[in-house]
């Protein structure tokens, strides 16, 4: 049984879409890359450890702004840009996506990360009957940049698909009000956490300009996670980008180290009264 946000079936029901359950549920409706240096697909991620991978041929226009699918995403397009790693403990993780030469100049890219906690996304369900506006049902079209059980992300969730949380995103080229989109979704420029939750991290930070992306994962912590990435504006080329993910051990927030001097204190105090 999918279960919705308040107001997103009512909200998906108003804006024309059609939301039903498909007749026979399959996994893999997309399926993942290879990372580079021989990691596989689905490779663990230590503490210390970078993953990186050269993706080419990556679409102008795949993440977002592309007018067919009134600006939504295309799961198939450019090579099925999908990653995925089990990071083993909890840590610092940093995400950046960074064109390969000169040509980046010419591609504005975006970039998604989702949480599926214990378990690896399995896929979604192929060809679920959710139809965009466009006239897409998903995962062909998907919405990229809305929360999960959100209209276009019911084939990753529930029943049809594992994936627990959007975490951020992040968009260099246009920005795409709801009523122009697909799905209904606002795509901003920029870099969003949208995240609901401090169940996977407990805080993001990242920054989407010129031709680059990065995003900053404080504490996240051990389990699956799943990154889609991009093109967002049709008017420009595919290019090669690197995608490189990296892990460090988390460094305490300041309360945190506040609670362990309070600790400290309170130790040292008993000790004391001991002594005397």
């Amino acid at each position: 049984m999918i279960s919705f946000r308040p107001g997103v079936l009512s909200a998906a029901v108003a804006a024309g879409f059609v939301i039903a359950m498909p007749s026979a549920q399959a996994a893999n409706a997309v399926t993942f890359k290879p990372w580079g240096d021989d990691a596989g697909n689905a490779p663990s991620l230590n503490v210390g450890d970078v993953l990186s991978v050269t993706k080419g041929g990556v679409g102008a226009s795949n993440y977002s702004d592309n007018p067919s699918l009134l600006n939504a995403a295309w799961a198939h397009s450019g090579g099925s840009p999908w990653y995925t790693f089990f990071l083993t403990a909890e840590a610092d993780v940093s995400i950046s996506l960074t064109p390969t030469d000169g040509a980046g100049t010419l591609f504005n890219p975006g970039m998604t990360v989702w949480a599926s906690g214990d378990t690896k996304f399995n896929g979604g369900t192929a060809d679920f009957d959710d139809i965009a506006m466009n006239g897409w049902n998903s995962p062909h079209s998907f919405n990229v940049v809305g929360q999960i059980g959100d209209a276009g992300t019911l084939w990753s969730t529930g029943a049809n698909g594992n994936q627990l949380e959007t975490l951020a995103y992040a968009v260099t080229g246009e920005s795409h009000a709801a009523a122009d989109n697909g799905w209904g979704e606002t795509i901003q420029t920029g870099f969003h956490d949208v995240s609901v939750s401090n169940t996977f991290e407990q805080g993001i930070t990242g920054s989407a300009s010129g031709n680059s992306i990065l995003m900053q994962f404080s504490s996240m912590q051990s389990g699956w996670y799943t990154i889609f990435f991009g093109g967002t504006n049709h008017d420009l080329t595919a290019v090669s980008y690197d995608l490189s993910v990296a892990a460090v051990a988390a460094v305490p927030e300041p309360e945190a180290y506040a609670m362990l001097l309070a600790g400290l204190a309170m130790v040292g105090a008993i000790a004391r009264r001991r002594r005397g």
